[in-house]
């Protein structure tokens, strides 16, 4: 008897860390039929930043033209970076861009509420290195996924962290993934290291 086909979930942005984590995806996880969907989140609190205003403060008209050349920047990106990345073995992803309608729902809520919705087999994602007040400021993505997850989640690092940076940011994380994820997944995690 065969087993049904998994659904991968890649969260991606347009960055090479992102890159590098697809490609190590497709690598090491992807399984023959598998079915691949790649996320991209644009988060409401971007258009604040472009428009130079509190979220709360948008013109309807000045958010939509923002968002549609986010959406065809993030459509370009897909393509150049992921999509013309994969050998013509693999079919080819199903592309969801996601833009977070609440200023509460975090770029890693919206992803976790998605790899549910799909009955994902793995979440997968690059981990960036922001700086402490960066993190501080914006939350990290990865660890809010890491600990919020009902899905295994599998974090291939920043190619600026090495192996002991990488174990000593992440070590907590690890321990919860146990609890989450099969030994295998936890596994290929420590190896992405």
């Amino acid at each position: 008897m065969e087993s049904a086909n998994r659904v991968l979930v890649i969260a991606v942005d347009d960055s090479d860390d992102s890159q590098k984590a697809f490609q190590w995806t497709i690598d090491n996880i992807y399984r023959d039929g598998d079915e691949l969907h790649v996320l991209h989140v644009v988060p409401r609190l971007a258009f604040a930043a472009r428009l130079g205003v509190p979220p709360v403060d948008f013109v309807p008209a000045a958010e939509n033209n923002t968002y549609e050349t986010a959406v065809q920047r993030a459509e370009q990106f897909i393509i150049d970076r992921f999509v013309q990345a994969l050998p013509p073995s693999i079919k080819a992803p199903i592309v969801h861009i996601i833009k977070s309608e609440v200023d509460t729902e975090s770029v890693g809520h919206v992803l976790c509420k998605k790899a549910e919705e799909l009955d994902a087999a793995a979440i997968c994602m690059a981990s960036h290195n922001k700086g402490r007040m960066a993190q501080f400021f914006l939350g990290s993505v990865s660890q809010y996924c890491i600990h919020h997850s009902k899905r295994p989640v599998i974090i291939v690092p920043s190619r600026h962290s090495g192996p002991l940076q990488c174990l000593h940011n992440h070590y907590p994380a690890i321990l919860h993934s146990c609890t989450l994820a099969t030994s295998t997944v936890v596994q290929l995690y420590l190896m992405a290291c």
